[in-house]
């Protein structure tokens, strides 16, 4: 598989990026990884789970993209426009709105929990509880 794709794995999840410019050659490389990924699955007495199985596209902002549908037998698997890496929201063009907008929200209830407790609690308790619940969601992903 590597001289079709990068595999990147992390304990019960598993990734592939194929780089490919050519329209034609993507999706062959594509549907050929997927059904490689399915004999693999079945030679080792395992299914996969086609309901967290998704395909996205990297796109430039004025790349329209390939058309296609990857599937295996009669089973599709959904093209999504965001999804969910280690904790990290991408999407398409990589333009971090989805994720920012989520962590916008965490970091507002972080807030409203820090202003709740401030009156009652020690500084220590308050810089630990910034630490847990509003610094480790900032610095969660930063190398990205």
């Amino acid at each position: 598989m590597s001289d079709k794709s990068s595999p990147i794995l992390f304990a019960v999840d598993t990734n592939f990026i194929i780089a490919n410019c050519d329209e034609t050659e993507s999706k062959y490389k594509t549907n050929e990884l997927f059904n490689e990924i399915n004999k693999w699955f079945h030679s080792n007495l395992l299914r996969l789970n086609y309901d967290k199985t998704y395909f996205l596209q990297f796109l430039t902002k004025t790349d329209n993209g390939i058309n296609m549908q990857v599937s295996f037998g009669n089973r599709k698997i959904v093209t999504a426009q965001s999804l969910k890496f280690l904790g990290l929201t991408i999407d398409t063009t990589l333009t971090w709105k989805n994720h920012i907008g989520e962590l916008t929200s965490r970091m507002n209830k972080a807030c409203y929990a820090i202003r709740s407790i401030k009156p009652f609690m020690s500084l220590d308790v308050l810089r630990s509880t910034y630490f847990s619940y509003a610094h480790s969601v900032l610095s969660y992903g930063i190398i990205f």
